[in-house]
Formats: C-alpha cells, sequence, structure tokens
C-alpha cells in the first residue's frame, strides 16, 4: 500500500533498528502498550510477539483492517487518536499504560501534548519525531523555548537517539530521533492560567520578559533582575516563581 500524504505517512522499514527501539520500549515496566499509527505493523508484529496486552489507534481505513485481520489478538481503535476519547483504557486506570508511535510530523506534537497532559500518562513512553522536534523538547536555559516548558510541566522529554531517514519508505526530508517522556508532573495553582502566562512571556521572544508582561501583568519590583532577561534565560522553576507573584492587571 502506498503512504497517504495527506496523513503525513513514512514507514519505518529498518529490521535491526525497529528491534533495538522495540527492546528499549517494553524495558520500560507497563501493562497496557497503546501504539499510536502502528500503519503495516512494523512494530506491532515484534510487540506481538512478545505477548504484550496492544490498543493500537490506527486512522487509515484500509491499515485499520488489515492490522485487525494480521493481529486477532490485539485492540485496533480505527480512529484518528487526536480524536479518539481514551475509551479502551477507562477501565484500566490502576494500570500502567506505556505510548508509543512513530508519529506523523505535522501532527507529532499535538499528539505528544494529549499523551502527557492525559490522566493515562503515567509511565515513560516513547516516540520518534522530527529531530528538530526532539531537540526543542529537550532544550533549556539559556536555550529554553516555550514547546519545553509547557512539556516539562507534565514530564521529562530526553532524546535518545537520531534515525537516519533511510529508515523509513518513504524518506522523509529529514532526520528523525527516538525521544522518551517520563511522568514528572509539577505542582501549579492553576495550569491553564500558568501556561497563559508562559505563552504571554514569549510572545517577543527576542524583547525582555518585562516587555513581554507588563500590558497584562503585574511582577513585584524585586523581581527587576529576572524580568531583565529575555525568555530562553529562564528555567520552568524561574516561571513558576514568577507566576506566583504575578497578578493581572
Amino acid at each position: 500500500m502506498k503512504s497517504k500524504k495527506s496523513l503525513g505517512q513514512n514507514f519505518f522499514v529498518n529490521k535491526n533498528l525497529a528491534e533495538q527501539i522495540a527492546k528499549i520500549v517494553l524495558s520500560t515496566p507497563h501493562d497496557i502498550l497503546v501504539e499510536i499509527g502502528p500503519g503495516h505493523g512494523y512494530f506491532t508484529k515484534i510487540f506481538t510477539q512478545k505477548n504484550e496486552k496492544i490498543i493500537a489507534v490506527e486512522k487509515d481505513n484500509e491499515l485499520s483492517n488489515d492490522l485487525a485481520l494480521c493481529f486477532p489478538q490485539i485492540i485496533v481503535v480505527n480512529e484518528d487518536f487526536l480524536d479518539w476519547n481514551f475509551t479502551q483504557l477507562k477501565n484500566l486506570q490502576d494500570k500502567q499504560i506505556l505510548f508509543f508511535g512513530s508519529l506523523p510530523y505535522n501532527t507529532s506534537k499535538r499528539i505528544i501534548k494529549k499523551v502527557i497532559s492525559s490522566e493515562y500518562f503515567n509511565t515513560t513512553s516513547f516516540f520518534i519525531v522530527q529531530k528538530e522536534v526532539a531537540e526543542k523538547y529537550t532544550s533549556s536555559e539559556p536555550q529554553n523555548n516555550l514547546l519545553a516548558l509547557q512539556t516539562k510541566l507534565y514530564a521529562n522529554p530526553k532524546k535518545l537517539f537520531d534515525i537516519s531517514k533511510a529508515s523509513f519508505s518513504p524518506q522523509p526530508k529529514v532526520t528523525s530521533s527516538l525521544i522518551s517522556f517520563s511522568p514528572s508532573k509539577k505542582e501549579v495553582s492553576n495550569t491553564k492560567e500558568f501556561l497563559e502566562f508562559l505563552t504571554e512571556c514569549f510572545r517577543h521572544p527576542r524583547k525582555t520578559l518585562l516587555s513581554n508582561t507588563k500590558q497584562k501583568y503585574h511582577i513585584p519590583l524585586e523581581f527587576t533582575e529576572m524580568l531583565s532577561k529575555r525568555p530562553q534565560h529562564l528555567s520552568l522553576e524561574q516561571y513558576l516563581q514568577l507566576f506566583s507573584v504575578s497578578t493581572r492587571k
């Protein structure tokens, strides 16, 4: 079956590396494996050979039907993961749920956000994403960015290694990376408001925090030194501190 550009399909075809990745993924303690966008079942085949309990979420109708025929022992959900309401997980909240997927480049950040901010994210999960995106997730001060900070509110990301274009068919134009996310939820008085504050801080990344926040927030004068810096220079802990003393105008 040909890949569909509209779905961002690039199928994994490197058998030895797939075995290596599967070994890393399965070394994490878990009860259920949720595979996002399994495609032709390249990784699914390896996982089923290890007797894994799998819920495979596949948007493509033809691929979903093929997966159900090839792997009758797994649960196949024919749905876009971004629309899926975790129905098959709702009675498994006492189980460790591992998410894995070689993700479409055009939706990878939205998929990861949905996973790590959900109540079902309770053990380390793994994804194959564009290398540039993996490096954004794992950035820290003094080269911080909004994506990294938003993510670290829920998880600790770690880039494991890069994956060449030749490991996929058709070959993408970019290099990929395997990245892990381990649960690490930070205590925040109001997560929604904090994320709005963080977004405001990065409204103009080349300007100072004072310039970015002064229209909407009042922050005490004793934090002037921190506010004189650009957004990239502060850690998540510093942003949490600023948020805790800020008031909306």
